[in-house]
């Protein structure tokens, strides 16, 4: 019975990283944070294709936030930190399907001061 818990619980938890994987959460928002950069970004699945698509943000505050959420219905996007950052004033997010014929859909978010 034990076992079949545990079991149970590894189970959920591993579903969980993999529901969570496809955002992007970096840093922390803070009071007196302003949004710096709130946009959305889709690609339409093609076949054979990886869509693919590059978010450059370059401003004049430190980046303390980012946030990319996959808004699709299935969750089919990969989001990642391509350069800058935290704590820089730069920063550039790639956003993919996560294999060929698979499009997605983003909110991604830069906060900062």
């Amino acid at each position: 019975m034990m076992k079949q818990v545990i079991v149970s619980v590894t189970i959920a938890v591993a579903l969980f990283g993999v529901i969570q994987a496809s955002d992007l959460i970096l840093g922390t928002i803070n009071s007196g944070d302003r949004v710096l950069l709130s946009q959305g970004y889709t690609a339409p699945a093609v076949v054979n294709h990886t869509a693919t698509q590059r978010v450059t943000y370059t401003g004049n505050y430190n980046i303390t936030a980012i946030r990319a959420f996959d808004r699709s219905a299935n969750r089919t996007g990969v989001s990642s930190l391509y350069s800058g950052g935290i704590g820089q004033r730069n920063a550039t997010i790639l956003l993919a399907g996560y294999r060929a014929g698979v499009g997605f859909d983003y909110l991604v978010e830069i906060y900062g001061r």
